[in-house]
């Protein structure tokens, strides 16, 4: 094992020296503010990806804020970290499978090696490792494969104490699993496909039947159903929940292809460009990879007894994208969301191949055994030769950008990519001539234009559309998850003195545009967030704390009625202040999460203003 992970840390470390990617800048730019005591907490608990926050995840990150954003190496040197711990622990956990079919030490040793061998090197998963924010991921994982850990012991001890351990286990699992990423819930679904295909007809019991009913499928049961019931909140424009589970099937199929027989040109993070499709007869893919599942999983289920692991391996990959790969309104397609997955499935085909070879234990001959080592020995350097090219693609932002605008032609976020690599360059023709082809091929995209305009911030020479057509498109075009990141950073170099072409009035004036544009009136916050401090850039203080009253302050979040209290408090308007922050105090109880790491700094505040306001 220990020769498998220097293996592993040789052929890895070209992704350590890649940057920060795509959805990494969202989820760490606060990483800023973490940098002090009281900004830390304030970023670990005021996670946005979901309602819990991540805050497991967003801890680790503060952790290494002090290498924000100028050092991705440690961050990403951490990932690999994570990952290779999983792989000790599903080296583990193989190890208790294959003593719980009774096979010999060495068979079960031989087992564990190549299972771990295998989904270390997978080249599927070094986007989850290399890709910074998929941290959540990994940590995720991390306690799912405990509580399949806990679960396996304790059934094999036979115990009283081995219900109470495993209950425990899972209990971590879910517990500090979901703070870390939500599909931590799945990992009962998982546990119960181990125990129905390769466990119960040994180790069954009427108390580990209830045991998996009401620990394993209950609790993923209830999540399920109740996202289900408020279906309307999980449901994207793009599609519906029925034309998103016809698509998954062709998702699914492809995440199949890519874990079995993947090739470095099948392999790559930007995915965008996946069709949506509509009904069974938009294509006759459509009908063949929904045939090809049903057949498949019925299958499996009619010959489950004699292929005991290929069904395991086949209902765990399944039950592992249940959350992200069905009717719910997330993105159609990310090859991080098999990092879990794909682990099953490995355990599943060379499990089988392995009971294969303890059923033929005494009869098997040497040259049989050869011939099978020969096989996967042969299949693992195929494997290896890929992940080394594929790796070797994450060395850098600049390959990574060239070999995505070549392997996904499709794909407007490779060229949005691209263009962002070569403008931080200063390559600012190439940088504009990419951000006009975005805008030919995908035009109606509000960030390609912001693109524009921020590299004519820093190049006079950049050509923009004219005022009316910015006004228009930011008026009424498709949301793009770029163009408040494009804002920001003008708003930057206005601060800076640059943007000679862009004036304030012109800034409002484009920026009053977007906030009337409901495609991004989720956003509406950190828009006028940033409509008051370039106000506040220009001195206008009192515009500045006003431009914040479109929001009703009983549906504002507490970090933006903060931020309007400041603005209120440096504009002279004490008494209102310090009623928003009384406000803010009255709705604590409602939100903890947001409340607790700003509670000494509102606290110090209101004291400020109290003491200000009783003074004569």
């Amino acid at each position: 094992m220990c020769c498998i992970i220097g293996l592993y840390l040789a052929f890895s470390q070209p992704g350590l020296s890649g940057g920060f990617i795509l959805d990494d800048w969202p989820n760490l730019t606060g990483l800023e503010q973490a940098k002090t005591s009281q900004g830390f907490w304030h970023y670990v608990f005021g996670g946005v990806s979901s309602t819990l926050g991540r805050p497991l995840s967003l801890f680790s990150y503060a952790l290494q804020a002090h290498d924000w954003p100028g050092n991705p190496y440690p961050f990403k040197l951490a990932g690999m970290a994570i990952h290779i711990v999983n792989a000790c622990l599903v080296f583990a956990v193989c190890l208790l499978i294959g003593k719980l079919q009774d096979w010999p030490v060495r068979l079960s040793a031989q087992f564990s090696i190549v299972v771990t061998a295998f989904w270390l090197f997978l080249p599927l998963n070094i986007s989850s490792v290399f890709y910074v924010v998929q941290r959540m991921t990994l940590l995720s994982a991390l306690f799912s494969w405990l509580g399949v850990l806990g679960f396996l012991w304790g059934i094999q001890s036979n115990k009283r104490l081995g219900g109470v351990v495993a209950t425990f286990a899972m209990a971590v699992a879910y517990g500090l699993g979901i703070l870390a990423k939500e599909n931590a819930v799945l990992t009962g679904l998982e546990v119960a496909v181990l125990y129905a295909f390769l466990l119960r007809g040994r180790y069954g019991s009427k108390r580990w039947d209830a045991w998996i009913a009401m620990v394993c499928v209950l609790p993923p049961a209830l999540v399920l159903g109740y996202l289900s019931l408020n279906i309307a909140n999980y449901t994207r424009a793009e599609f519906t929940p029925w034309q998103r589970m016809l698509s998954e099937s062709l998702v699914l199929q492809d995440y199949l292809f890519k874990i079995l027989w993947p090739t470095p040109g099948r392999l790559n993070i930007f995915n965008d460009g996946f069709p949506a499709y509509k009904s069974l007869g938009d294509s006759w893919l459509v009908l063949e990879a929904n045939a090809f599942w049903v057949v498949l999983s019925a299958a499996a289920l009619w010959w489950r007894k004699k292929y005991r692991f290929l069904a395991f391996g086949l209902f765990w990959f399944l039950a592992g994208h249940v959350l992200e790969s069905s009717i719910f309104g997330l993105e159609l397609y990310f090859e991080h969301r098999n990092y879990l997955p794909s682990a099953g499935l490995i355990i599943g085909l060379v499990g089988e191949l392995f009971a294969w070879r303890a059923r033929r234990a005494n009869t098997a001959s040497n040259a049989s055994d050869r011939l099978t080592l020969a096989g996967l020995a042969s299949i693992a350097l195929f494997h290896l030769a890929v992940y080394g090219a594929e790796i070797n693609s994450w060395r850098s932002p600049a390959i990574q950008a060239m070999s995505a605008l070549v392997e996904r032609p499709d794909s407007i976020r490779a060229h949005q990519e691209a263009a962002a690599f070569f403008a931080n360059s200063g390559d600012y023709a190439n940088s504009a001539l990419i951000l006009n082809a975005i805008e030919k091929k995908w035009p109606g995209f509000p960030g390609t234009y912001s693109q524009l305009l921020m590299l004519g911030c820093v190049d006079d020479h950049v050509m923009l559309p004219d005022k009316t057509g910015l006004i228009a498109r930011f008026k009424s075009g498709v949301f793009d998850r770029g163009t408040l990141d494009a804002w920001n950073q003008i708003l930057d170099f206005k601060k800076q003195g640059a943007c000679r072409n862009l004036s304030w009035q012109d800034f409002q004036v484009y920026t009053d545009a977007i906030t009337q544009n409901q495609n991004f009136a989720f956003q509406m916050e950190d828009w006028l967030a940033m409509k008051s401090l370039a106000l506040d850039a220009e001195g206008k203080l009192i515009e500045a704390a006003h431009c914040l009253d479109a929001i009703d302050e009983t549906a504002a979040s507490l970090d933006f009625l903060l931020l309007k209290a400041k603005f209120y408090a440096v504009s002279g308007l004490a008494q209102q202040s310090l009623a928003i922050l009384e406000g803010m105090r009255s709705r604590s109880s409602a939100n903890l999460r947001q409340w607790l790491p700003i509670r000494a700094e509102v606290e110090k505040m209101t004291e400020q203003l109290r003491f200000k306001l009783s003074k004569p």
